[in-house]
């Protein structure tokens, strides 16, 4: 028993990892998709012996030197350039006074993308196309207010933090938008305090609570039938947050949305599917995990070693990778986006929507020019927002 044992936690780790690694590998066959390729045409006009373009967690291309110039070029096609926001670098190395390859600062002054000037983010700078709406603003003192509170959850048994932003005014169906990975509040505030502010939305009061520092994959993907955490966040989220903001507000009658991205989105999808009266809306970015098929990434042999198992170990590998069944009549209606170079994920996110088209489930879904990008996510909530909320 013992050797079974082991024996099937050793076949779950090699599941397991070829799950995870197909999340993150680099897949060149992108799904083909009807649209015009646009060029994008980078120069960096600094000293130095190699340069690379490299898009986050996306294209990449190391910049060919003009043999008289001495400066750098590379041309990328990428579809819908002119609609795209991505992030990314200019990584820059020269040889030192021994011939060892050594990375430089890049000069941002002499970064251009086609003959624009880079624009900083960060450590990082952000591609915005000229057809892109990038005018979305801060409100530096929020008319509404913005705190952090820690509570200790009987269920997590630890404390655990929570960002709330609640709007200048409030009523009683005021809709509550709940975040995983929740500190992102705290930078989603101003900007959307400046919608409500400026008449652009309705008010919207937001619930960010904040992802584990050391258990965040297990808390958000449930995997297994025997992965306890993810139990325990579920009661935490519902029973210590939900019921207990909802309570604040008398007699609070509006609809609830949540929100996520990543494997916090595999968490939204997760309950929108088997908890389908909780919310109105579902908004998951980049779903990392959860959707895909993880039978279809095992091969002959490793599906031959699941038969080889015990009848207990082989129930619980099973349990772990059998599809999502879709056992209710309604569910909420789904608002979902990827990056296309994000490629697996992103091809993953265009398969399961046809999953549940089958199922008749109303689904829409936004393609991002960009990879599993921070930024990306926060511009395309905002979007989402003027969208949905629009006054």
């Amino acid at each position: 028993m013992l050797a079974s044992s082991k024996k099937m936690k050793n076949l779950l780790a090699i599941i397991i990892f070829v799950i995870l690694s197909a999340s993150c590998q680099s897949n060149t066959d992108i799904t083909e998709q009807d649209t015009a390729n646009e060029k994008l045409t980078i120069n960096y006009t600094g000293d130095a012996d190699v340069v690379q373009f490299k898009m986050f967690e996306g294209l990449s291309q190391v910049l060919k030197k003009d043999s008289v110039t001495g400066y750098f070029m590379g041309v990328l096609e990428i579809p819908k350039l002119n609609e795209a926001i991505f992030t990314y670098e200019i990584v820059v190395h020269k040889k030192d006074s021994l011939g060892h390859m050594v990375e430089l600062e890049p000069n941002k002054t002499l970064i251009k993308l086609n003959n624009n000037d880079a624009i900083e983010k960060g450590d990082q700078f952000l591609w915005i196309g000229k057809s892109r709406n990038d005018s979305y603003l801060e409100n530096e003192e929020l008319r509404g207010s913005l705190i952090t509170e820690r509570i200790t959850s009987e269920f997590l048994e630890e404390e655990r933090e929570i960002t709330v932003y609640t709007p200048k005014e409030v009523s009683s169906k005021i809709p509550h938008i709940y975040f995983t990975d929740g500190s992102v509040v705290n930078s989603y505030a101003p900007f959307i305090d400046r919608l409500i502010s400026t008449n652009s939305i309705e008010p919207v009061k937001l619930i960010g609570i904040h992802s584990s520092s050391s258990n965040r994959y297990k808390e958000y993907v449930k995997g297994s039938s025997n992965n306890e955490l993810f139990r325990r966040h579920q009661q935490f989220f519902y029973e210590e947050v939900v019921n207990t903001i909802e309570t604040e507000i008398e007699n609070w009658e509006g609809e609830r949305y949540l929100f996520g991205f990543s494997n916090g989105a595999a968490f939204c999808m997760h309950e929108g599917i088997n908890n389908p009266t909780k919310f109105e809306e579902v908004i998951a970015f980049s779903t990392a995990d959860y959707i895909k098929k993880p039978l279809s990434l095992l091969s002959e042999e490793d599906l031959k070693k699941i038969e080889e198992l015990d009848s207990e170990a082989k129930e619980e590998i099973l349990q772990y990778l059998k599809p999502i069944e879709f056992k209710f009549e309604q569910y909420p209606h789904f608002y979902l986006g990827a990056g296309r170079y994000e490629e697996s994920i992103f091809k993953d996110n265009l398969e399961f929507i046809e999953v549940m088209k089958d199922n008749d489930i109303e689904v829409e879904f936004k393609e991002f020019v960009a990879g599993h990008d921070y930024n990306v996510w926060i511009i395309e909530f905002l979007e989402y927002l003027e969208n949905r909320f629009k006054k």
